[in-house]
């Protein structure tokens, strides 16, 4: 019994959960999250002193946690701008098509119908793969993510869910029953591994084995932002509503509060009943005109920041295409989105390749070692086509015609021999109309009417 309380109060060191321990029936192999404790989540109030306690939490030598981190960070994408400006950047990636090719270039169709199905005529991921691609781009914003694949239901992963960030160590490898517990499930090892996927980044600084994300550089300008709300709801209650003030000679205690309350209704085209002597006014500070724009103009420069960080551009997320830039060419603000989606594209192709694929073939999916998951860029694909379709136009103006096999194989569009016009036959015993010869009303009438 001492044992089983330690190991929930501190965790274990062996590879198998506490119910395996026990000769329970066990599906933490499959998903880690039945191994945490349930206990709710506290949130913090955050500052900028709790965000600097944050990193120093993280950065610990001896017992480095992300805990705080991690709950600063389920705030900070709460914000509206930059839970938008993350949406419009995993767009960029999430919408993009796959295909699973061979060396060669050919599409494996039994690859393809492992992460793809048709629906209304056309070909789209399946749920469960949808969820793990926004699951690991996520790991861009959190710095890491810990994807529990499931039971294999039909070959698909319906249960396929994320790992509660505060329960994981990026730095221990493991996940812990308890946060700021040490010691946990070891999720690279047996009996694990084979049914989780994790999916760190890179730290710029070195301070860890894995990178802080970039929530780390956007949640300082968050609390600005943040606070700057409460700031300015507090600003408009004090300075843009006026004041009101009764004055009243009333003396009986029943006379004078229904006045007070005369005064507290005036919302939505309130009103009073008031005796000569009695008197309502409304006093408005000169602030209320002007005041705002000192809010209005640090908030525009914090969206601007975080616009920045996330998108890599102040106007990537508002910005209107033609508008930026020169008129014949693509904006600052587009560039800055391509270079993203050329960046994110990359990242999340390699975690597909080596991280999902590897996992797929353990389980039992048959994916030939050869195929890869590659993502077509369509953009470059519609540039290529007009290229291809107007050299076509070209070279029938020159009296030449486009091969249908290199056509086909440059734009991946199929093409069919040419039906030719049906011409109805020849009779010989019908001679041909004559052309009939306009009469001389008809040529004046044709003369007037011009």
């Amino acid at each position: 019994m001492a044992n089983k309380i330690k190991n929930w109060l501190f965790g274990s060191d062996t590879k198998k959960p506490l119910e395996t321990q026990n000769n329970q029936p066990d599906k933490t192999n499959r998903n880690l999250s039945g191994y945490i404790a349930p206990v709710q989540l506290q949130r913090i109030r955050t500052d900028v002193q709790t965000y600097r306690e944050a990193i120093s939490e993280s950065e610990n030598v001896w017992f480095p946690h992300r805990v705080k981190m991690q709950k600063i960070f389920i705030d900070t994408i709460n914000n509206g701008h930059v839970f938008a400006c993350w949406e419009r950047r995993k767009d960029l990636t999430l919408l993009r098509k796959w295909e699973f090719v061979t060396k060669d270039g050919k599409v494996d169709q039994a690859t393809s119908d492992i992460f793809m199905e048709t629906v209304n005529g056309k070909s789209q991921n399946k749920d469960w793969f949808n969820k793990f691609l926004n699951y690991s781009m996520d790991s861009l914003a959190y710095g890491y993510t810990l994807i529990t694949l499931g039971d294999v239901i039909a070959d698909a992963f319906p249960d396929l869910n994320i790992i509660r960030r505060w329960n994981v160590s990026p730095d221990r490898l493991n996940v812990t029953q308890f946060i700021y517990s040490i010691s946990g499930a070891k999720f690279m090892e047996e009996p694990y591994k084979d049914w989780h996927v994790y999916i760190p980044t890179i730290n710029e600084i070195g301070a860890s084995k894995c990178g802080y994300g970039f929530l780390y550089k956007v949640a300082l300008y968050e609390i600005f932002l943040r606070n700057l709300i409460g700031f300015n709801g507090d600003f408009v209650e004090l300075f843009a509503q006026p004041y009101r003030v009764g004055k009243t000679t009333k003396t009986e205690d029943k006379e004078r509060d229904a006045f007070e309350e005369a005064l507290q209704m005036m919302g939505s085209a309130g009103y009073a009943v008031i005796d000569p002597e009695d008197e309502i006014s409304f006093l408005e500070s000169s602030l209320g005109g002007t005041g705002y724009q000192s809010y209005d103009n640090f908030e525009t420069r914090l969206h601007k920041l975080i616009s920045k960080i996330i998108l890599g551009h102040a106007d990537a997320l508002d910005s209107i295409a033609g508008k930026l830039g020169n008129s014949n060419e693509k904006s600052p603000a587009e560039h800055a989105l391509e270079d993203k989606q050329t960046k994110d594209g990359s990242f999340i192709g390699n975690i597909v390749n080596n991280e999902l694929f590897v996992k797929m073939r353990t389980l039992g999916f048959n994916i030939p070692e050869e195929v890869r998951a590659v993502l077509k860029n369509d953009a470059e694909i519609m540039e290529t086509n007009n290229t291809v379709i107007a050299q076509a136009v070209e070279m029938q103006k020159a009296g030449l015609v486009m091969e249908r096999k290199y056509f086909t194989e440059q734009t991946g569009i199929p093409t069919e021999e040419p039906v030719a016009p049906i011409v109805p036959p020849i009779n010989p015993s019908i001679p041909p109309k004559k052309a009939v010869e306009p009469t001389i009303k008809a040529k004046l009438e044709k003369i007037y009417n011009h």
